[in-house]
């Protein structure tokens, strides 16, 4: 019998909803089965976060990597500078910018929807040190290379790359560290202003060059060791309070 006189016929043919009883069934059976999906592999958790971390990331962080690395061969085959110089002086600059993005929410659009995903922001900013600083290095490695297939590196493929890798992971794990406990802007502005000083005392002719500061960018156990405390820093520090502002976000007026 129609429930609906007003509407006429509109129960005609369709079957009632199933009652209460089908929950308690369902509910029932999965208890018993203890049925659970299967749960992707570690390795293939880690491949799909840094996939979906690589499309966030902004498109001009891989672009301005790449121009201003092509801009250093060009530089090298000019024959202004050496490979060793140039290399050392870009490589390092080019991860800092980078890795200064990486953090926080003022470059990141998709801050606060990351935020609220199960994921670990430890785990989220170990994924995008390793895409940007990754991507850097295969640059960096990979102009190291065209440079000594192209006889401009009279000293050796080693120590070309011995110029720049350890001031390019103590650069960029600083920058890291003062992004996640201050600022992505201030550490930019901090990795620029050290980096100026730093050529204008090592680059021949430059204004400050009788005040050497190349022992303290080399690549050595000890840098190398200085940047892994460093990065290790930053992801302890990352999601404990807030960071470091004049105005604290959550008391604006």
């Amino acid at each position: 019998m129609n429930e609906w006189p007003e509407l006429p016929g509109i129960r005609d043919g369709i079957p009632e909803p199933p009652g209460p009883e089908i929950v308690r069934s369902v509910l029932a059976r999965s208890a018993l089965d203890g049925a659970r999906p299967p749960a992707a592999p570690r390795w293939y958790r880690a491949w799909a976060l840094l996939g979906m971390e690589a499309r966030l990331m902004h498109a001009a962080v891989w672009l301005a990597s790449a121009l201003i690395m092509v801009a250093s061969v060009v530089l090298v085959l000019s024959g202004t500078q050496t490979a060793e110089v140039v290399f050392a002086l870009a490589a390092p600059l080019i991860a800092a910018a980078g890795v200064a993005g990486t953090h926080g929410p003022e470059r990141d659009g998709a801050f606060e929807i990351v935020a609220t995903t199960p994921t670990s922001p430890r785990v989220v900013l170990l994924a995008r040190m390793a895409l940007v600083f990754g991507y850097d290095l295969v640059l960096a490695l990979l102009a190291s290379a065209a440079s000594a297939l192209l006889g401009l590196t009279p000293t050796g493929l080693t120590s070309l790359i011995a110029a720049w890798l350890g001031p390019m992971a103590l650069l960029a794990t600083l920058t890291l560290l003062l992004s996640v406990c201050w600022a992505p802007e201030g550490a930019a502005g901090v990795a620029a202003a050290l980096w100026l000083f730093h050529a204008l005392s090592v680059v021949p002719g430059a204004v400050w060059d009788t005040i050497d500061t190349s022992g303290l960018w080399t690549t050595s156990p000890a840098t190398l060791a200085l940047a892994a405390c460093l990065a290790l820093a930053a992801v302890v520090l990352t999601g404990r309070g807030e960071p470091v502002r004049l105005r604290r976000a959550a008391h604006r007026p």
